[in-house]
């Protein structure tokens, strides 16, 4: 027998009696499975839409006890899978990412550290790969964030708090790095040619500062950068009081801390 057309199939589809429950009533009709994809770029799309909201978001659902621990290690992930999706472009929020990844990590709350430490941990990381303005060291456990304002961050992962402020930069970091021991850090921007050497220790006048960080120097940076976009600018110390400066891994220059 021959097939009945496609619109004349759908109309008899339509027409057919509604399945009956036990009771008589309707049933309800079939719902689709989840699409997972589906849920997770729209969500990811709204990260890139307004990052500010979504970070506030993610960072306030990884910490909201009441949720399994699936849940707030998700949000973590979605932070995670923002970064990926949209480096470039989220450079402006990246304190706003911090933050958000950081807020598990609050040692007042033992088993929210505990629980979240691996994933927080891995967003850290991503962090620090994909961005030159990101650096960490590992000995004072210290995060350095450059902002597009100009303004170092420095967090300590040991209190997941802010930890200094440095402000001199009149444009934005493009890059940054601690010296091996900690105590000192580097920052570069490119828009401004200048390079500046921040106090990272803990002792001393330093430590009597508040929040607000102490420049040791500026040092001019007269080499030419790349107009490509993308280039990856990195900053590498050479010695206790020099560093070198990297474009896509050829060597810029190097250059020592003023007296």
């Amino acid at each position: 027998a021959a097939r009945p057309p496609p619109a004349a199939a759908a109309a008899a589809a339509a027409t057919r009696p509604a399945a009956q429950g036990s009771g008589g009533e309707e049933a309800p009709p079939p719902q689709p499975p989840p699409n997972r994809f589906l849920y997770h770029s729209a969500l990811i799309q709204v990260g890139v839409c307004e990052p500010s909201l979504f970070c506030a978001e993610m960072g306030a659902a990884a910490v909201r006890m009441g949720s399994p621990p699936r849940v707030r290690l998700a949000a973590v992930a979605y932070l995670i899978s923002l970064v990926k999706a949209r480096t470039a472009s989220l450079e402006p929020a990246l304190p706003l990412v911090v933050e958000a990844v950081l807020r598990p990590l609050d040692p007042s709350v033992p088993s929210l550290r505990e629980s979240s430490l691996g994933a927080s941990t891995t967003a850290l990381r991503e962090l620090v790969r994909r961005y030159p303005m990101v650096h960490f060291n590992q000995p004072t456990q210290r995060l350095a964030v450059g902002t597009a304002e100009g303004v170092v961050l420095l967090y300590d992962l040991r209190t997941a708090t802010k930890w200094r402020i440095l402000q001199g930069h009149e444009a934005a970091v493009t890059a940054l790095a601690f010296a091996p021991a900690g105590d000192t850090l580097a920052s570069f921007s490119a828009s401004e040619a200048s390079l500046r050497w921040w106090a990272a220790g803990s002792s001393g006048l330093f430590s009597f500062l508040g929040l607000q960080g102490s420049c040791l120097g500026v040092t001019r940076v007269d080499c030419a950068l790349p107009d490509a976009p993308g280039a990856r600018v990195k900053i590498e110390w050479a010695s206790p009081q020099s560093v070198g400066i990297t474009c896509d891994n050829e060597a810029l220059g190097f250059f020592t801390r003023p007296p």
